[in-house]
């Protein structure tokens, strides 16, 4: 307890603890967990339901999103009833198709459940009747006027997406790593001239092939967990099942190796005073080790940073470092929100407060040190307060892929065997410039690692040698705001002839796209 002694790692839980696959096929695979610790009379039923065209163009994402506000439109009586019983249920659309969530009092989550699935499902189409004006009707749950009024609802919240500058960078820079990440101004061009039946027409394509990965979780037994299978299979009756080569490819962008990768845009909103910098160094394919010393180099250097440029300095009223897991690739991230420097000043001390921090790290006391440590550890280690934290920690497993049901024991353990050079080390890899470097930083990439060329194969990288001309994997984003003074300085200039929203926007994905051809296609395979 004095800070300095490595917390109690506790032993493996037992394969009974764990989830276990109790279904596996193309179309279902359900995994099943039994709380033995809260002793409530709650579940959580969670599904993945991918697509394989799910978003495949802006048009097919944006349909994605439709579906989902007419559905919460066509069962809001439904869902209401059930709310009032503590029974709640969630659904959303992502890049490989929709998250499905139904949880509450175990004994009626799969009547909840069946009720919205077979809704969901029944978007699909009529794939028996061979004309095509029933074939492709709307749902008879869904009333024919509230169609428009669901897509008023979705272009008006395009219309909000972005306006504050912060989350508009965050979002540049994510579409920046991810080329299938649509813009919002994209996905509300893509819709202006749809109706209900090439809504239809589209979500049965979205639907034509699907997988579903689910975790049935809390008081359930296994008894209860074939009920849910029963229920699943049921309402996807007549799907075709996905295989796993055919999932949507969930890319991520290599970031060029290079002095001065910038992408500099304007705020959307032209009252926007703000502006937003985020320095973001990618570091590589998902290693347990790796992600452990990012997690422990940005918890260490977090409350100097904010203590320099927020307290000291006053450089921003936001100022945060953190670590960044993109769909299997590790980074690290520097965020400023101001209105009163520049963003070329921003990006500077921020560049600036790295290359200095070397030395704090080098001079850091082992006491000092092994603090941050066992801070680190014990946040790790920390035991779930409900049924819903631990759920969602191993439902993000399942998501991600990696199904390391007990990550946070596993990362402590790693924890305990780090070492101060350890950190130095990663240090010097990932974020110092040559420049700024005591010796040539080594490529991020390793021999082993396979990169995907725009033609879909993969290439594998040959070792490089150390030269004092590499640069870290480093993109810039600055969303630069209207504010008097300094902070707006660099801003793109804008000819408004209409619609300035869509000239900005169109501006910003420009900028993307000439950032993506920076990376020549080459993805993290």
């Amino acid at each position: 307890e004095d800070g300095v002694h490595f917390p109690h790692i506790p032993p493996p839980l037992p394969e009974s603890r764990l989830p276990k696959l109790l279904y596996n096929t193309q179309l279902l695979k359900l995994w099943h967990l039994q709380d033995r610790k809260f002793k409530r009379p709650i579940g959580e039923l969670r599904l993945r339901i991918t697509c394989a065209n799910a978003n495949k163009t802006p048009y097919h994402r944006a349909c994605a999103e439709l579906l989902c506000i007419l559905l919460h439109d066509a069962t809001i009586e439904t869902c209401y009833l059930a709310s009032v019983c503590e029974l709640e249920n969630e659904i959303s659309a992502n890049d490989s198709g929709f998250t499905f969530r139904v949880h509450g009092f175990d004994d009626r989550i799969l009547d909840l459940a069946s009720e919205m699935l077979k809704t969901f499902f029944s978007f699909c189409g009529n794939g028996d009747d061979d004309n095509d004006n029933d074939k492709y009707q709307l749902p008879s749950a869904v009333k024919k006027h509230r169609f428009d009024a669901c897509l008023e609802i979705l272009r008006r919240r395009y219309g909000n997406s972005g306006l504050k500058a912060s989350s508009f960078c965050s979002d540049i820079r994510l579409r920046c790593l991810r080329p299938t990440i649509w813009s919002a101004s994209a996905k509300a061009n893509a819709i202006k001239d749809i109706d209900d039946k090439k809504f239809m027409e589209t979500a049965a394509d979205i639907m034509s092939r699907i997988s579903i990965e689910a975790l049935h979780h809390g008081n359930v037994d296994t008894k209860d967990a074939e009920k849910a299978k029963e229920v699943i299979l049921d309402a996807a009756s007549g799907f075709q099942g996905l295989a796993k080569k055919q999932y949507p490819k969930q890319q991520v962008s290599v970031v060029p190796q290079r002095e001065n990768e910038h992408t500099i845009v304007p705020t959307l909103d032209p009252n926007e005073a703000n502006t937003a910098v985020e320095v973001y160094f990618q570091c590589g394919k998902d290693d347990l080790q790796e992600r452990v010393i990012v997690d422990l180099l940005m918890e260490i250097m977090y409350e100097p940073m904010f203590n320099q440029l927020r307290t000291k300095e006053q450089f921003g009223y936001q100022v945060s470092c953190g670590s960044r897991w993109t769909y299997g690739v590790i980074g690290m991230c520097f965020k400023v929100v101001t209105n009163c420097k520049s963003a070329d000043e921003v990006s500077t001390r921020i560049d600036q407060f790295i290359a200095e921090y070397r030395s704090e790290l080098i001079n850091m006391k082992a006491e000092a040190f092994m603090e941050h440590v066992v801070g680190l550890a014990k946040d790790k280690l920390q035991r779930f307060n409900s049924l819903e934290e631990e759920a969602g920690s191993l439902w993000s497993e399942i998501v991600e892929g990696r199904y390391d049901f007990e990550v946070h024991r596993n990362e402590a353990e790693v924890l305990r065997q780090l070492s101060k050079e350890n950190l130095i080390e990663a240090f010097d890899k990932y974020l110092l410039a040559p420049a700024s470097s005591p010796t040539p930083p080594p490529s991020s990439i390793s021999p082993s690692t396979s990169i995907e060329g725009g033609d879909g194969k993969k290439k594998r990288k040959k070792k490089k040698k150390a030269s004092g001309t590499s640069f870290p994997r480093k993109l810039t984003v600055k969303v630069i705001g209207t504010a008097d003074g300094e902070a707006s300085n660099g801003r793109p200039d804008i000819n408004v002839d209409d619609d300035e929203d869509v000239v900005v926007a169109d501006i910003v994905d420009e900028k993307v796209n000439d950032f993506h051809k920076t990376t020549k296609n080459q993805t993290w395979g």
